[in-house]
C-alpha cells in the first residue's frame, strides 16, 4: 500500500512538471503546420497613437498578432526625447510592455519606435516601422519630414536620423545624438513623423545590422538634399526631402607615405586617385628631376615616380601637388613626406598590362578612344609608325596619339569608327623600350576589338519638368541593365532630352542637379555640414527596341 502510494505520488508529481514545463514553452514557436512567412502586426496600443494629456507615470502595452521573439523587442526600442535612464522592456508571448524609469516630463510629445526590428520566431520581421506617439499635454507636435532613400543594398535596413537646432547646429552631426530617427521602408520611403518645430539637419543609414550604434566608414551614408530643412508651425509638413546612400570618407584626405618600390618611388594615398584627373598632379622632389609618374592601374591608391639626378641613401622631400580623390576632393595639406632613396637597377622588360577597349571586346563605340596600359614607365619617343589600326576590310585608320600619363597612351581615331566592323591594332614592338631602356617582351602585340551595330540602336525621350530648377543645372544618366557606365546627357533649356545610341535592354534613369557645374554628382559633405546635391531616380525601367524611340518618358522634377 505504501509503494503504490509512493508511486501515486511520483505519477503525480511527474505529471504537475510535465504541465509546467509544457506552460513555460508556450512563449515559442507553435510546431505542425505550415511555415510562418508573416512577420508580427500592432493590433493595438495603450495609450493609443497621437494620445494627448497622458499621465507621466503611465506604462505602455503594445499587442501584436503573434508570438513576440522577446530579444528582437527589448533590444530596438528607440525613445524620442532621448531618456536619462532606459525604461524597461519587456516581452511575453504577443505583448510588449515598456516601463519608463524615470517621470515623463510635462507638455512633451514622445516617439517609441522599433523601427522595423520587431520578430517571431521565425525571424519574420514587421512589414512596417513601429512606432507610437503621444503627449503628455494638450497637443501633439505634428510636423512631418518625407521622402525617398535610393541605393539601399539587398539584405540592408535603413533609417533616416533628425537633429534639432538648439541654438546652433554643431560642427559635426557624427558626435552628436539624433532627437528623432525612423526606419526606412522596404520601397524606400520613409517618414518622420511628430516632429518639434525647429531646424533640422537630416541623415541617412545602411547597414546590414538592425542597430547601428557606431557610424564610420563601412556604413552607406546619405545627407540631405536640401540647404535648409525647417518646421516653421506645429503642424508642417516637408515632403521630396530625398537621399542618395554612398560610401562616404570620415577622415581627412593625406599622403600617407612614400618608398622605394624597386626601381620606383611610389607614394601612398588614405583614398583612391582618380585617374581621370592625372593630369593635373605634379609630383616634385627636392634636388632631383622627374622623368615620368603615373596612377597604379591595380591599386589607385598608389603613384609611381621615376626620378634621376638623385643620390642612393640620401633622404628626400617629394610633394605632391593637385591630386584628387575618387570623390573629387583635391589634396589641400598634408601633401608632402620624406624617403630614402635606394638606387635599384631596373632590369624588368615592359609589357600591355591592359587596354581599353580589351582583347576580344564587343559593342565598342564608334567614336571610342584606345587607351594602352603598360606595365612600365614608357619612353615617349616609341614610333607612331609602329602602331597599326585596320578594319576586317584592310581599311587603315589615321589616329593622334598623346600620352595621359607616364605609362598610357592614347590613340584617338580621326575619323569615327564603322558599325558593326571588326578592327586590329598592330603593334611592332621591336623597338619600343621603358625609360630604363629594357625592350619590350615580345617584337609584336595585336588587339582586336568589335564596335557596335548601329542600326540595332534605339532612343528614349521625354521632357523633365524643370520650372523649380535653375537653366542648364540638370543631369540625366542612362543605365543600361547590369551596367555600371552611364550615357550622360542634359536636357534643353525647356525640359526636353533625347537619348541616342542605346543597344536594345532594359534601362533605369537617374537624374540629378550639378549645382557646381563639375561635371559628378557630389554627396555633400559631413565636416564641414554641406547639403547634397539632389538626386532622384525614375521609378520603372525602360523597355529599348532596336530601330525604335520609347518616347513620352516624362518627369516631374
Amino acid at each position: 500500500m505504501y509503494k503504490q502510494a509512493q508511486f501515486l505520488r511520483i505519477v503525480s508529481f511527474t505529471l504537475l512538471l510535465w504541465i509546467y514545463l509544457a506552460g513555460c514553452a508556450a512563449q515559442g514557436p507553435p510546431g505542425g503546420g505550415p511555415v510562418d512567412k508573416t512577420g508580427p502586426e500592432l493590433i493595438s496600443s495603450f495609450p493609443q497613437n497621437g494620445a494627448t494629456n497622458i499621465d507621466p507615470g503611465s506604462m505602455v502595452i503594445l499587442n501584436f498578432s503573434e508570438v513576440i521573439e522577446p530579444r528582437s523587442a527589448e533590444n530596438s526600442l528607440v525613445i524620442t526625447p532621448a531618456m536619462n535612464r532606459p525604461p524597461i522592456v519587456k516581452a511575453r508571448r504577443k505583448k510588449v510592455s515598456i516601463a519608463f524609469s524615470e517621470p515623463l516630463r510635462e507638455n512633451t510629445t514622445y516617439i517609441l519606435n522599433f523601427g522595423r526590428n520587431i520578430q517571431d520566431y521565425q525571424k519574420n520581421t514587421t512589414n512596417k516601422n513601429i512606432a507610437v506617439a503621444f503627449s503628455t499635454g494638450d497637443s501633439l507636435d505634428q510636423g512631418q519630414i518625407m521622402g525617398q532613400v535610393f541605393g539601399i543594398p539587398e539584405k540592408q535596413q535603413a533609417q533616416v536620423r533628425a537633429y534639432r537646432k538648439s541654438e546652433s547646429f554643431p560642427d559635426s552631426i557624427l558626435g552628436s545624438k539624433p532627437e528623432y530617427r525612423t526606419a526606412v521602408e522596404q520601397d524606400g520611403s520613409f517618414r518622420l513623423s511628430n516632429l518639434a518645430k525647429g531646424e533640422y539637419r537630416l541623415l541617412a543609414i545602411a547597414s546590414a545590422s538592425t542597430r547601428i550604434t557606431v557610424i564610420d566608414e563601412n556604413n552607406l551614408l546619405a545627407i540631405q538634399q536640401a540647404d535648409s530643412v525647417v518646421i516653421a508651425r506645429r503642424d508642417d509638413i516637408l515632403s521630396g526631402i530625398n537621399f542618395k546612400l554612398d560610401n562616404f570618407y570620415l577622415k581627412p584626405f593625406h599622403l600617407q607615405m612614400a618608398s622605394m618600390q624597386d626601381e620606383k618611388i611610389e607614394l601612398t594615398f588614405s583614398r583612391p586617385l582618380d585617374p581621370e584627373a592625372s593630369v593635373s598632379v605634379l609630383p616634385r622632389i627636392d634636388g632631383a628631376r622627374i622623368q615620368s609618374f603615373w596612377i597604379n592601374q591595380d591599386n589607385p591608391r598608389y603613384l609611381d615616380i621615376i626620378a634621376d639626378s638623385i643620390i642612393s641613401g640620401r633622404e628626400y622631400t617629394v610633394t605632391i601637388d593637385g591630386a584628387c580623390d575618387n570623390k573629387g576632393e583635391r589634396l589641400t595639406r598634408n601633401n608632402s613626406t620624406v624617403f630614402v632613396y635606394s638606387e635599384i637597377v631596373d632590369t624588368l622588360r615592359p609589357d600591355i598590362q591592359s587596354s581599353q577597349p580589351s582583347r576580344g571586346a564587343k559593342n565598342v563605340k564608334l567614336d571610342t578612344e584606345i587607351c594602352i596600359n603598360f606595365t612600365e614607365a614608357m619612353n615617349r619617343n616609341l614610333p607612331m609608325t609602329s602602331i597599326n589600326l585596320m578594319s576586317k576590310d584592310s581599311v587603315v585608320v589615321s589616329f593622334v596619339s598623346h600620352w595621359r600619363d607616364g605609362n598610357s597612351l592614347v590613340l584617338t581615331p580621326a575619323t569615327a569608327l564603322e558599325s558593326a566592323m571588326e578592327y586590329q591594332l598592330n603593334m611592332n614592338c621591336n623597338a619600343w623600350t621603358d625609360i630604363a631602356g629594357n625592350r619590350f617582351q615580345d617584337s609584336l602585340k595585336t588587339i582586336s576589338f568589335t564596335t557596335v551595330d548601329a542600326n540595332s540602336f534605339g532612343s528614349i525621350s521625354g521632357r523633365i519638368d524643370v520650372t523649380t530648377t535653375p537653366e542648364g543645372n540638370l543631369v540625366i544618366n542612362c543605365f543600361r541593365e547590369k551596367d555600371r557606365t552611364p550615357i550622360r546627357v542634359k536636357p534643353s533649356a525647356s525640359g526636353e532630352y533625347i537619348v541616342n545610341s542605346l543597344l536594345p535592354g532594359k534601362y533605369r534613369f537617374e537624374i540629378w542637379e550639378d549645382q557646381n557645374g563639375n561635371g559628378r554628382w557630389d554627396q555633400g559633405s559631413l565636416i564641414p555640414f554641406q547639403a547634397a546635391e539632389r538626386y532622384r531616380v525614375y521609378p520603372d525601367w525602360i523597355n529599348v527596341r532596336a530601330r525604335w524611340e520609347t518616347a513620352e518618358v516624362n518627369w516631374i522634377y
